[in-house]
């Protein structure tokens, strides 16, 4: 009997308790020609992310034929923009939808309303 109330209990804690997000580190890659300590630097952030397991997401300046690509953990964007998209399509969404990104991009589609008869008395037109 306890072993089912157990097995029971955890597929309920599985299901109800909010699961623990990863975090998410964007950076900004260095210019070609910026100083070895600027790319020291970057280096550091980027090993300090992977340390704590974040994901990491860096922004460098690419041609649009490029796109966005991943590696060694490392995933690059073209633009900030973009890689807010990435962010927000990890971060869980606080309505049931499947990520953040997902609620926002519904939210702002809206309401379709329909045309509405009027009554053409109503109607004063200005000149």
């Amino acid at each position: 009997m306890t072993n089912a109330l157990e097995r029971r209990l955890h597929k309920l804690e599985e299901t109800l308790l909010p699961k623990p997000r990863q975090a998410v580190c964007i950076l900004g890659e260095p210019a070609r020609d910026a100083t070895a300590e600027k790319w020291v630097e970057y280096g550091q952030h980027v090993d300090e992310a992977a340390v704590r397991g974040d994901v990491v997401i860096v922004v460098l300046p690419m041609k649009p034929a490029d796109g966005s690509r991943a590696e060694k953990g490392v995933t690059y964007c073209r633009t900030e923009f973009e890689a807010q998209l990435l962010k927000a399509s990890m971060l869980p969404s606080e309505r049931g939808d499947k990520s953040l990104l997902d609620e926002v991009i519904r939210g702002a589609m809206g309401n379709t309303i329909g045309p509405v008869a009027c009554d053409r008395s109503s109607v004063v037109l200005h000149s």
